[in-house]
């Protein structure tokens, strides 16, 4: 404003050219600061109203890509804050406060920690600015413009009256107590209010650590402790959260199941460590754990997996962190991933693969389960069933290679399934007879075979090789088959002891196949066993001896040609007497529900139990 020392006084043109560059500056000024509060410069909203020199023009440059203002922002590093977390965790201090300048309010976050050492937050009073500093415009776009540094055409906001006004509010929402135990979040900077706000915080309290962007400072080797994640889009609850999964684990986070006694069958409680006491992660990591758990003898009672932090020996600082409720498959093992999230966050991360979720209630309305309560509702004892022998006639002749294919397949399904619920010792044995039509023999050295044999009832696993071998076979008429024969060499087997066993047997037999038994003496179309052999009399046979009889039905196919009722009355009454204790539907029924009908029952001495088993009780 001197102009040129040799020329004298500055001209009207230097006054003119000064003012307009001021002028300028003062336009830049509040654009900038529209733009760092969010609100519009090109002329919508109502900060572009207040804007000195008006809204941005088409050609102005994009002030967001402009110079940073200067930034008073020491960078503490990562230090501070794992010491500080240390603190809280150990029990050195007991409150620490969070306090964030925002463009909206002042937010004061307040973490402590449980007696199971698992930090917890609240809020502590967190106030808009209308309240904390009354000077400011009412309105919140002009106010979030105003703590952004912008003037406009604004009554001016004295600096003084807006410390003594925030450091008022300051005394007021900061206990004594909590004086040394403040941390400041900063996640932006350039917003020249909210910079004030942060260095007044800095000066009348002595700060813990502050918390800020990863860009703003130095990341610590292995990790981000003491930063935060993106400066935009995150709420300080959440900032103070992310920041504090990263503490350390005071108490071991354990799994509750039940555990079975192999020799008495009595059931107790059982805990796995799945994260133990001292694991910490890094800002924005997790850990994982797996474990194998079983099933119990039914899948249709879903079980908790309730995940504990254990602090004391006697149970008495237990705390429910968890409890998810899912389906386990009976007798099986699955294997099951839970994810730590940060001190008392565990979830379960991936269930049993095809079986159905049926509830979770952590984080829910629901409130989890008593330990207590879980515990003395366990069952007393697990009582076994008795073993169980069970035989099968297969039909292996079929109009296509595919029905007798189909049949083989569903037998070794429901004796795998079998395996599962009983085991592979003699708590199970199996046999199984395979039969084709009739053969008309005239010797006794006819080479046709009519049956394939593996009985006694003996290893399910040789069971399931004699199956391997056999082979399907096209049927000659689609009448009657030899079952008869095959029900001849079941009787048989029943007929003599299976052996010393340590506990009762239960026998069962199940007739696979489509076509009934053979008549003793021929009837019309209706062939007749070449033996004359009476299938109600080794059916009766079986069933004096105490085995059950079930049959699996197929669908039955139209019969053509002469004497169409007589066959159809004959197929259906010889289905009915063989299927007096129960029949299976074939495409209905699946091998597993047939296992779970043909099995002896397992029974809880007492109530169901609703915890996974830590070991199988086969």
């Amino acid at each position: 404003m001197h102009g040129d020392p040799v020329l004298g006084d500055p001209t009207d043109a230097d006054r003119e050219s000064a003012a307009a560059v001021l002028q300028a500056a003062e336009h830049a000024w509040d654009v900038r600061a529209a733009a760092l509060s969010g609100a519009g410069t090109d002329g919508g909203g109502r900060t572009a109203a207040v804007l000195r020199g008006g809204p941005a023009g088409p050609g102005e440059p994009d002030p967001a890509k402009g110079p940073a203002f200067p930034r008073d922002l020491p960078s503490p590093g990562t230090a501070q804050w794992e010491q500080t977390l240390a603190d809280l965790v150990d029990g050195r201090i007991g409150t620490v406060l969070f306090v964030e300048f925002t463009s909206d309010r002042v937010n004061v976050i307040k973490a402590v920690v449980d007696r199971s050492g698992i930090p917890r937050q609240t809020d502590a009073g967190s106030t808009d600015w209308d309240s904390v500093v009354p000077l400011l415009d009412p309105r919140g776009e002009i106010r979030r413009f105003q703590l952004a540094g912008g003037i406009g055409t604004l009554p001016v906001v004295g600096r003084r009256e807006f410390d003594n006004a925030l450091t008022r509010w300051l005394r007021d929402h900061i206990p004594p107590a909590c004086a040394h135990t403040v941390v400041l979040v900063v996640r932006r900077a350039g917003r020249l209010l909210l910079d004030r706000a942060a260095a007044l915080l800095r000066t009348t309290y002595a700060l813990r650590a502050e918390l800020r962007p990863a860009s703003a400072g130095p990341v610590a080797p292995g990790g981000a402790a003491g930063h935060l994640g993106p400066a935009h889009g995150t709420d300080t609850e959440a900032v103070v959260r992310e920041a504090l999964r990263t503490a350390p684990l005071l108490a071991d986070h354990t799994l509750l199941l039940a555990r079975v006694d192999q020799g008495t069958g009595t059931v107790h409680p059982h805990t796995h460590v799945l994260f133990p006491a001292g694991s910490r992660l890094r800002h924005g990591e997790t850990a994982t754990a797996e474990i194998t758990v079983y099933g119990g003898p039914s899948g249709r009672t879903p079980v908790i997996l309730p995940v504990l932090a254990d602090t004391a020996p006697d149970g008495d600082g237990t705390v429910v962190l968890s409890a998810r409720q899912t389906a386990l498959t009976a007798f099986a093992p699955v294997r099951l991933s839970f994810v730590l999230r940060g001190p008392g966050e565990v979830a379960l991360l991936r269930p049993a693969e095809g079986t159905p979720d049926v509830r979770a209630t952590d984080g829910g309305a629901e409130e989890p389960p008593e330990v207590c309560s879980l515990v003395e509702r366990l069952p007393r004892r697990i009582i076994r069933p008795p073993a169980l022998d069970v035989f099968f006639t297969v039909e292996m002749s079929g109009a296509e290679p595919a029905e007798p294919a189909e049949r083989l397949a569903f037998v070794r399904d429901v004796i795998a399934a079998l395996t599962r619920r009983h085991g592979s010792g003699d708590g199970l044995r199996v046999g199984v007879v395979g039969h084709y039509d009739h053969v008309v023999r005239e010797t006794d050295y006819s080479p046709r075979s009519l049956l394939l044999l593996t009985v006694p009832a003996g290893p399910a696993r040789d069971a399931q090789a004699s199956l391997a071998r056999w082979r399907p076979a096209r049927h000659e008429q689609d009448t009657v088959s030899s079952l008869e024969d095959a029900l001849e060499k079941v009787a048989s087997a029943t007929a003599r002891p299976g052996g010393p066993r340590t506990r009762p047997v239960e026998r069962v037999l199940l007739i696979v196949g489509r076509r009934p038994p053979g008549t003793p003496e021929q009837h019309g179309v209706l062939p007749a066993c070449p033996l004359g052999a009476d299938w109600r009399t080794g059916l009766r046979a079986i069933q004096d001896r105490g085995v059950r009889v079930r049959t699996r039905l197929e669908r039955s196919r139209p019969c053509s040609g002469r004497e169409v009722d007589a066959v159809e009355r004959y197929t259906a009454d010889a289905w009915n007497t063989l299927s007096a204790d129960g029949s299976f539907r074939q495409g209905i029924d699946t091998a597993a529900d047939v296992a779970e009908a043909l099995a002896p029952e397992w029974r809880w001495d007492g109530p169901p139990c609703r915890l996974a088993l830590a070991t199988p009780l086969l």
